[in-house]
């Protein structure tokens, strides 16, 4: 068993109180609750000295919490700490102990609350990878490590940097990687050295020493490893007088001693002295047994004595020690511990001549060792190379874009530098035609540009009857809104009658209807040919508009039982508010409106260089080919219903398209019929 850095020093996002507090009280005004660590301190403390069973324990923290008027972030992180320690480290529910450490990123969100606790978020990352991990999701375990490291990396702080080799370490030694442990729990131990006179650097380093030890024996290598241990005790007995006062800080002590002991026990018992083993795992039970110490390395020693009876007949203890072991067992899970006793409870039997059972116990312990190997086989990863690796795949494929561009740009230099030798041959050629030559060009150029004369004078005259075209139709349009409204109107205050007969109210429906979606008609018309000068240009945060368009339409989406799915990017750009909100609405719309119930719809919002990319994807009937080239302009083939009959007049996508290309920016469709579509929005941002 790697050795003891649980509970006080666990693993876990804890016990930075005071530093945490210190760097806290440096930062600019907030709008965070303040914490109160010396009251914490107190409840914490009294809690050690209580030795209340875990629920007990849960509900007297818990009623604390309830009747303590507002706790901070780091008041309430310790609440979730003290939990999900117990979970991980003792009652070994990693279910229950990666809800705690989720409800600490929870309180870390938000930036603001990042960058006042920047530890504490850099240390649950490494505890949700760490579950991962013992979950055998190495795809997020890993996922999350590298987001650790990264967060590790920018607090620039080198006690933290420490408990990552720590985890890293840890992670190799259960894979099974004992001499790469070893080199890590050593880089380990000579990072916290720095820390001290931290009880955290202490605990953490006489961990570290007892760990290399622990590695040595695991690739037997006995001598190195009593060497170790034998240093462990020296150091505890040398560096933890300073410590010694604090009751929590002592039972921590005796836990770490007890836990030596019992690894030179191994030792003695590897050297033939079981005199001295039986001493030395006697020595260990005794002071792990009692309460707030390591009841699991208690139970681990007491199944060594209960091997060590069996090897030497003792049957009648090793059979107390086996129903200690099993009633335990029953409390908490341990597949190894538990593995390790069906293999002693079958020699058990065997050894007092119940064979049919001893040979039932013993498949049993072998199918079960089997399925417990082929599993650990399929998850020994080497982490701490893959996670090299994986920063390494990361530069490699940086690189590889760096030099696709290079290439690109090489590409380009020498597709105008061959233009330009071109071009030089065309101009001398050129130069030596006849003058003949040049004056029939001459009368060419000049034909050529009458025609393109006429041809602008058209192109122009096309475009004021566009334009007057337009100007009558939104004269019409306006014309049209007053009458159609008050049509509107007169329809809800006759729906008010309550003498009406139901062919009445059915028609009164019809006209509401129809005079409603006269209006849409109206006020689409209106906006079209948007001028450049009517944007009202402005700062806008657009990832917060985008927050603002899936609320409005979500209850919409929601009566089709779709589901609105938003992932976007901080991104601020200089832009109409309301303008932008229309063409991301009406995407939206269009997305519900083609979309099957309980269809999916996304909506992205992502930086690329000096360009914001939104894009908005659905699973829907998609567009026919015939007229996709026709979405962004006013034609009436582009008007369809939509899954449940919607109505649809053609003129959305076309002020969509006005609105974006006002904006400087560009507008595209991808689609696929009874596949989906997606539609794609780039905007210049402010700054590359």
């Amino acid at each position: 068993m790697p050795g003891y850095c649980s509970d006080i020093l666990s693993v876990r996002c804890a016990t930075v109180v005071f530093l945490v507090a210190l760097f806290a009280g440096c930062q600019h005004p907030t709008s965070l609750p303040p914490d109160h660590p010396a009251y914490f301190d107190r409840l914490f403390r009294q809690m050690d000295s209580m030795s209340l069973p875990p629920q007990q324990a849960f509900r007297f923290v818990d009623s604390v919490y309830a009747r303590f008027p507002s706790p901070g972030t780091l008041d309430l992180m310790r609440r979730y700490d003290y939990k999900g320690n117990y979970y991980y480290n003792i009652a070994h529910d990693l279910a229950l102990s990666q809800r705690y450490v989720d409800s600490g990123l929870m309180l870390l969100s938000n930036e603001e609350a990042r960058n006042r606790y920047p530890r504490e978020y850099a240390k649950c990352l490494i505890d949700k990878a760490e579950t991962y991990q013992n979950e055998d999701n190495l795809e997020s375990a890993f996922f999350f490590y590298q987001k650790g490291l990264e967060a590790i990396k920018d607090l620039g702080d080198s006690c933290t940097m420490a408990e990552y080799t720590q985890r890293i370490a840890m992670a190799s030694f259960r894979a099974g990687r004992y001499a790469d442990a070893r080199n890590l729990f050593d880089l380990a131990f000579h990072q916290f050295a720095a820390c001290r006179p931290d009880f955290r650097a202490f605990a953490y380093e006489q961990c570290n020493l007892d760990n290399m030890g622990e590695s040595y024996a695991a690739m037997k290598k006995w001598d190195s490893a009593a060497l170790y241990f034998d240093s462990t005790l020296s150091f505890i007995s040398r560096e933890a007088q300073p410590f010694a006062p604090d009751s929590s800080h002592r039972m921590y002590i005796e836990t770490a001693k007890a836990v030596v002991l019992g690894n030179l026990g191994d030792y003695a018992l590897h050297q033939r002295d079981t005199t001295k083993a039986w001493q030395l795992y006697r020595a260990s039970i005794f002071i792990n047994m009692r309460p707030l110490h390591d009841s699991g390395n208690a139970l681990s020693v007491l199944l060594k004595t209960a091997r060590l009876n069996l090897a030497q007949g003792r049957l009648a203890d090793a059979r107390i020690q086996l129903d200690q072991l099993r009633t335990a067992l029953d409390h908490r899970s341990d597949p190894d511990m538990d593995l390790d006793w069906q293999r002693l409870q079958a020699e058990w039997l065997g050894k007092s001549g119940d064979w049919a059972s001893a040979w039932t116990t013993l498949n049993a312990w072998n199918t079960r060792k089997d399925t417990m190997h082929a599993k650990l086989a399929s998850s020994a990863v080497d982490i701490p190379r893959e996670l090299v690796h994986l920063e390494d795949r990361y530069t490699i494929e940086l690189l590889k874009q760096r030099d696709h561009v290079k290439t690109i740009y090489l590409l380009l230099a020498v597709l105008i530098v061959v233009m330009l030798i071109v071009i030089a041959f065309l101009i001398r050629k050129g130069a030596q035609r006849s003058n003949a030559h040049i004056r029939q060009l001459n009368r060419l150029n000049k034909a050529l540009r009458a025609e393109n004369r006429q041809t602008q004078t058209a192109i122009n005259a096309l475009n004021e009857d566009q334009a007057m075209y337009l100007r009558s139709l939104k004269s019409i349009a306006h014309d049209l809104r007053n009458p159609v409204g008050a049509i509107s109107s007169a329809v809800t205050l006759l729906k008010q009658q309550t003498d009406l007969n139901p062919q009445t109210k059915t028609w009164l429906d019809l006209i509401g209807q129809s005079a409603d979606q006269s209006l849409h008609l109206v006020g689409g018309i209106m906006h079209l040919d948007l001028p450049i000068g009517s944007l009202q240009l402005e700062m806008i945060d657009l990832s917060r508009l985008l927050e603002t368009c899936v609320s409005t339409l979500q209850f919409k989406a929601g009566e089709k039982k779709q589901i609105i799915h938003l992932e976007a990017e901080p991104v601020t750009l200089l832009a109409d508010h309301d303008k932008l909100w229309r063409v991301i609405i009406n995407l939206l719309d269009n997305a519900i409106k083609f979309s099957p119930d309980g269809a999916d719809i996304a909506l992205t919002l992502r930086r690329q260089g000096n360009k914001a990319i939104i894009s908005v994807t659905d699973k829907g009937m998609g567009i026919p080919r015939n007229i996709e080239g026709k979405l962004f302009n006013v034609d009436a083939a582009v008007k369809r219903l939509g899954t449940a009959g919607e109505i649809s007049f053609g003129l959305g996508l076309a002020i969509v398209s006005q609105i974006i290309k006002a904006h400087g920016g560009t507008i595209s469709v991808q689609s696929e019929e009874h596949q989906g579509t997606t539609f794609r929005i780039e905007l210049l941002t402010s700054a590359a």
